[in-house]
Order: C-alpha cells, then sequence, then structure tokens
C-alpha cells in the first residue's frame, strides 16, 4: 500500500490577521514532513492594475506580505512567497500545479460565512476546496503537531475508503518523531435511524472488514494504531462534529463529493457543514486523490 507523501505545503493567505492560525499550521506542518512551504497572496485584479499604474497609495501587497510573515514569525525562515492576481480559486488552483503541492492549507473566516453550500455566492476558500486537485486543509486554529488522534469520517463508498488512506499518511507523517507513542486513526462510521436494519449490518461488517484489510496492510509499518468507532444518530454533522470533540481530536479527514451540477453537492453536504462547524482542522480529499487511493483497497 502507498503512503501519500508531504513535500510541498501552498499556505493561502489574505493578508488578514484571521488567516494566521492558518499560515502558521502551514508552516509547522511543512517542518514537520520536512517539505518546502509556499505562502500565496492572490491580489484582486483591480488593484494589481490599480498598483501598476501608480494610482493606489500607502502600503501595497509587497508590503502587507513582509508585515504578514513578521506577524506569523516567519520574517528570515526559508520559504517561497508568491504574489499571484486574478481569481483566487484559479491562481491557487494554477500555482498549486506549478509548483507540484500536496496539499493547500487555508483559513476558515466564520465571520464571513466561510464555505456555503448555497449557491454561487460562495467564499473563496469554498472555491478553492471544490475546484482543488489536492487535500486542502481548513482551520482557524494552529494545527497541533504531532498527531496523537485523527478522526476519519467513513462509509462504504470510494470517497471514504481514499480518505481513509489519507488520513493514515497524514497520521503516519505526522506522528511524534521519537516514536514514544503511536498515534491513533479513528474510522467513524455514523448510523442513521435507532433501528439495526440488514443492510445496516451488512454496512457494518463491510467497514470492520476494510479496517482489517487496513492494518494488515499498512497499520504496523506505518506506526499507526487503526480504531474504528460507530455513532447511532440521524444527524450525521453533529454526530462527527461531537465525537471529534469529546475525543479532542487534532485533524478531521473528509472524503469531498467533486464536481456537480448542484454546487452544494460538489463539496458533499456533510462535508460543508462539518467543516463550517467543527472547530477542529479539517482536512478534505477532493476526487483526484481519493479516486486513485481507493485503489489500494480491493475487495473484489
Amino acid at each position: 500500500m502507498r503512503l501519500l507523501k508531504i513535500k510541498a505545503v501552498l499556505a493561502a493567505t489574505d493578508l488578514d490577521p484571521s488567516s494566521d492560525p492558518a499560515l502558521a499550521s502551514a508552516a509547522r506542518l511543512a517542518e514537520a514532513a520536512g517539505a518546502v512551504l509556499h505562502v500565496a497572496h492572490v491580489v484582486p485584479s483591480e488593484r494589481s492594475t490599480a498598483a501598476s499604474s501608480g494610482l493606489v497609495s500607502g502600503s501595497s501587497p509587497q508590503m502587507e506580505m513582509t508585515a504578514t510573515l513578521h506577524r506569523v514569525g516567519l520574517s528570515g525562515k526559508k520559504r517561497n512567497v508568491h504574489l499571484e492576481s486574478g481569481a483566487p480559486a484559479k491562481a491557487l488552483s494554477s500555482l498549486s500545479e506549478r509548483i507540484g503541492a500536496d496539499v493547500i492549507v487555508i483559513g476558515r473566516h466564520r465571520a464571513r460565512g466561510e464555505l456555503r453550500i448555497d449557491g454561487d455566492i460562495g467564499s473563496t476558500a469554498h472555491s478553492i476546496v471544490t475546484n482543488s486537485l489536492v487535500p486542502c486543509l481548513v482551520t482557524s486554529r494552529q494545527l497541533q503537531l504531532p498527531i496523537r488522534r485523527a478522526l476519519v469520517a467513513i462509509d462504504t463508498s470510494e470517497t471514504a475508503r481514499g480518505a481513509m488512506i489519507v488520513a493514515l499518511s497524514w497520521s503516519s507523517a505526522l506522528r511524534d518523531a521519537k516514536g514514544d507513542s503511536d498515534p491513533t486513526l479513528t474510522a467513524l462510521h455514523v448510523e442513521t435511524g435507532r433501528n439495526l436494519s440488514s443492510r445496516d449490518a451488512h454496512m457494518r461488517r463491510t467497514i470492520d472488514h476494510e479496517l482489517d484489510i487496513l492494518r494488515r496492510s499498512a497499520g504496523s509499518w506505518a506506526g499507526v494504531s487503526v480504531a474504528g468507532a460507530t455513532e447511532t444518530d440521524d444527524d450525521p454533522v453533529a454526530a462527527i462534529t461531537r465525537y471529534a470533540a469529546e475525543h479532542q481530536t487534532e485533524l478531521v479527514v473528509l472524503g469531498t463529493r467533486g464536481l456537480s451540477a448542484d454546487r452544494a453537492l460538489r463539496l458533499g453536504s456533510v462535508s460543508a457543514a462539518v467543516t463550517r462547524q467543527s472547530r477542529m482542522p479539517v482536512l478534505l480529499v477532493p476526487p483526484a486523490v481519493w479516486r486513485d487511493y481507493a485503489r489500494d483497497i480491493d475487495y473484489f
């Protein structure tokens, strides 16, 4: 079984202090994984044009970036800075491909109603997440490292299988380097409905089988303890966020649905709601990633 490597981390910032925890998380992530850190800010087209014409007074994007790096403690440290222009989602996607990013780290701006799933007025963060070809880490707090407790929400879909392997990869790459204790990756399945049907029983057996395969394939040499948990709740979002909070989870991993005519389904209603409501860092795994890694668990 392959484990995804983290070699390049792209941190997107709007230069506002509310993005600082995400930027700091990206820096810690890059350091822990031995990856190259890239920091990017997308300058709106109108501001870029005005600046080049000499019509803007006061601080420039370059000066604001310098101030941001100083504020987060990245002044003088090794990192690559990119000032892009155009539509943020498109510009960051293009930059991500050019530098070969393995993850994009973005902030969660609660006051701006980030990651909306109710139409085309969605935020920049939502646009980045739904169009990304690499995992996106969305957070409003600094990522705690090393990872000791990670959570991945699963069912019997390919989406969940791929997300499970990515969660294993991250838990392994970001575990305690001293090896004092193995991190625990919990695969959480939420059963809706109070009465266990034959379909639910079959799904539970299938998930148990998948977890056994995962443990045999990589659980030991990856240095990660793989556990399974089941919650019964008519509201999967509430169950996932509650479980993560009660068990002091440091990272929640979810697969996304991919392209769809319905913008809400493009991210996935559960993934979108958990990302919006959870206080923990959430790693969203897009189809371009989970479809590839889902093949590593083959049951047929």
